[in-house]
């Protein structure tokens, strides 16, 4: 009978699997995106201007460059995080062409007033997109 009720046990986990656990594929941890996006604009997702666009102020024209889209309307944090990681650390291809990324210091927030320890995050970071940018460490 234990033997059956195993078995059984056994057959069903493997018919139906646990749901994987939402794991993120950013490269810095989520504070840091939290952070980021505190200090650019006080952490409004919706914040639109003529010139920035989503809850990192980023310039509308990098943006584009650097997403499928011309603006972050609509679009959740975590979305937003990835692109903050192309422009800052992954790249982008578009339309066949790569876009490099342009590093973590093109950030005012993180360069120059270091808002709420954000080169700490760079620094201690392991993640290898990451690495090259500890320069100012």
């Amino acid at each position: 009978m234990r033997k059956i009720l195993i078995s059984s046990i056994l057959a069903i986990s493997l018919a139906f699997p646990a749901p994987a656990m939402a794991k993120s594929k950013l490269v810095m941890p989520m504070e840091f995106y939290k952070r980021l996006a505190q200090c650019e604009t006080a952490g409004n997702v919706n914040h639109s201007t003529r010139s920035y666009t989503g809850a990192f102020g980023i310039y509308r024209r990098t943006w584009q460059q650097y997403s499928n889209h011309t603006s972050a309307k609509g679009m959740s944090f975590e979305h937003q995080a990835k692109v903050v990681d192309n422009i800052a650390f992954m790249g982008f291809t578009k339309k066949g062409q790569y876009k490099w990324p342009v590093g973590p210091w093109g950030w005012g927030t993180i360069k120059r007033q270091n808002c709420m320890n954000l080169q700490g995050y760079i620094c201690r970071s392991n993640h290898k997109k990451v690495q090259r940018w500890k320069r100012g460490c």
